[in-house]
Parts: structure tokens; sequence; C-alpha cells
């Protein structure tokens, strides 16, 4: 028993920092969010205006259109996932451009080029099922030690009772005499 009360000593931070970089990871998402949003503001502001065409639309596992622009005299080509808005190919799509990085432009519509944030996603849906199983293994250690204490006050209620039941069991009627008030021998 108290082999595994020293286990759980030992376990009981690691739970408690896997729950930690579990809500971390699952804040991730949520903040790269708003970074991306930022950014869009910010491209919309400082970045070059352009007129892009949907030369693609890809329908697989994930939406795609892919995009050609002109960008500084020179033929881009680009992919923005394509979740609320998807435009068939020859449609015209304004854009505004990352003027220190071509590949880097916002859509009339709102998306980003490239696929962001997915990859924060899956570390977010990590750390959501990290964080639960942590939160999970805490309450349960706590409803264990309960019911552990329970169980051993239990048993010492138990043990204190046989032990009255034993010295009344054992004392016999009629032997127990008062204490002599007789004075000791003075020799």
């Amino acid at each position: 028993m108290q082999i595994l009360r020293s286990w759980w000593r030992v376990r009981y931070p690691v739970y408690i920092l896997g729950l930690a970089v579990g809500l971390v990871m699952t804040w991730l998402p949520f903040k790269t969010f708003q970074d991306n949003d930022a950014w869009g503001r910010h491209l919309r502001v400082d970045g070059v205006p352009a007129q892009a065409v949907v030369e693609e639309l890809v329908h697989k596992r994930r939406n795609t259109m892919h995009l050609r622009y002109e960008f500084a005299g020179t033929q881009r080509q680009a992919e923005v996932g394509c979740w609320e808005v998807c435009l068939p190919a020859g449609s015209a799509v304004r854009i505004w451009v990352n003027p220190n990085d071509p590949g880097d432009f916002i859509t009339d519509f709102g998306i980003l080029s490239g696929h962001r944030g997915r990859l924060q996603g899956v570390v977010g849906a990590a750390g959501l099922v990290l964080s639960g199983w942590m939160a999970l293994a805490l309450i349960a250690r706590g409803y264990q030690r309960r019911r552990d204490r329970r169980r051993h006050d239990w048993q010492r209620q138990r043990q204190q009772r046989d032990q009255r039941q034993r010295q009344f069991a054992n004392a016999r009627a009629g032997r127990k005499r008062k204490p002599s008030r007789r004075r000791p021998d003075q020799d």
C-alpha cells in the first residue's frame, strides 16, 4: 500500500503537467485563428491588390481552389481552401498580395492563401484528448483515494469494535477486584 501511495505522489505532477499541456494545445488553434484574422486585416491594408483567376476547383477530401495570378511581372499559382465560397473554374477573384512574399495573399472573401491552421487544428484536437484523459485520471484517482480512505476508516472501526468485544469476552465475571486499599507493608 505504501508503494502505491508513493507511486501516486510521483504520478500526480505528471497528471497536472499533462492537463496543463493539453489545455495549451487546445488553446493553440484559437490563437492561430486570431493571428490569421489579424494577418488578413493587415494584408487588406498593406497588401498589393491583384486579380486572380480560378484555374481549377478540386473536390476531394478537402475542397480546394487553384488560383493563377500575376504579381511583379511573374505568373504565380497558389491554392486556397474552399469552405464557404467555392467559385467555378474561370471566375475572377480579387486578392491582396504580400509584397515581401508574393505567395502570401488574402482573397476578397477573406480566405488566406494555402491551408493555414490545419496542423494547429490537429494539435488542438490532440490537446483536447490529452487534457480529457488527464482530467479523467485525476478525477478517478480522487474517487479511488476517497474510497480507500473510507475503507481504511471502516477497517479501523471494525478493529476497534473487535478489540472491545475481545476485552469484554475475556473479562471473567466476579474475578475483577477493586484495588486494595491496604497500605503496603512497612518493613
